[in-house]
């Protein structure tokens, strides 16, 4: 049997819990992150799909279903921020919107605000 001379298991635990904070910090944070930029991937999508269907649809309906669209994922883009439009050679649809959100982090009584440009948009041969 081996004796010890002291205990050692308030430093281990102390390790452990530390690591621990820090881990869930991370996640905290990258949640937070990861919804902001998830939001702009699915608008983006949309704005592909859309633009894969201007040859059937006008340009207002597009831009209704964008504003729409935009909408039900609560991001901040009003329909004057979209731009819909074809041109004739080359033969094409261009969408394209800009707009800005943010990256809200609150830890341990601290708030940090990042604010991220996005644009949206796609371009397409009719």
């Amino acid at each position: 049997m081996v004796a010890r001379l002291g205990s050692q298991s308030g430093k281990v635990g102390l390790g452990c819990l530390f690591s621990i904070f820090v881990l869930v910090a991370g996640i905290w944070v990258g949640i937070n992150a990861f919804e902001v930029y998830w939001r702009y991937y699915r608008l983006q999508d949309f704005v592909r799909e859309q633009a894969g269907f201007a040859t059937l649809v006008s340009n207002d309906v597009i831009l209704r279903r964008l504003v729409a669209y935009s909408d039900s994922l609560d991001v901040p883009i009003a329909a004057r921020a979209w731009q819909v439009r074809r041109s004739s050679n080359p033969r094409e649809i261009r969408i394209s919107g800009e707009y800005r959100d943010s990256i809200v982090i609150q830890l341990l009584g601290i708030r940090k605000v990042w604010n991220v440009d996005f644009k949206p948009g796609a371009r397409l041969p009719l």
